[in-house]
């Protein structure tokens, strides 16, 4: 094979692998963010959960991004965190604004057929170094539209140092 042939056939190979990832990407980023907005409402965690807490989702800016709200409180003391849920171009993210005091942000990946979405972390902001504890990876199961099952990782000394496993349930 010349030269020029060489050149084509990568060219046609690279274009080849490249289309079908940023078609499927797009079009799981947007089902996934139809899934997030399922679950705008309030929710309450599961009798099985030790601590009681609660998760306000609500639409916002347009509809263009759901806003949760955690609230508990442990040892006496409130507990409040927020996550942002976005779409940036095909991708699905979120930002989560942490008592830990740091904002990891992570990209999404929906399977639709298992109902899971998983996101892994991509950057994070006011980390003070890579040993300081943070939100690190997080997975969402959708159950029914009643329940929904979170697991979020906890990630100090660079490894995973805890997760918190969370079934919450609609209330109406």
């Amino acid at each position: 094979m010349n030269r020029a042939a060489r050149i084509i056939a990568v060219g046609l190979i690279a274009v080849a692998f490249a289309v079908p990832r940023s078609g499927l990407a797009g079009s799981n980023g947007a089902v996934a963010f139809e899934q997030l907005k399922s679950l705008v409402g309030h929710w309450e965690t599961d009798k099985s959960n030790m601590n009681k807490a609660t998760l306000d989702l609500e639409l916002t800016s347009g509809g263009t991004a759901v806003l949760e709200k955690f609230r508990m409180v442990e040892d006496g003391k409130p507990v409040e965190m927020i996550t942002l849920y976005y779409l940036d171009g095909d991708q699905l993210k979120l930002t989560h604004y942490c008592m830990a005091g740091n904002q990891p942000t992570m990209r999404g990946t929906y399977a639709p057929d298992s109902k899971t979405l998983k996101f892994e972390l991509v950057s994070i902001s006011n980390l003070k170094s890579a040993d300081a504890g943070h939100m690190d990876h997080a997975t969402y199961t959708f159950i029914d539209s009643d329940h929904f099952k979170t697991t979020w990782t906890f990630r100090k000394d660079q490894k995973d140092a805890f997760t918190e496993d969370v079934t919450y349930v609609r209330t109406k």
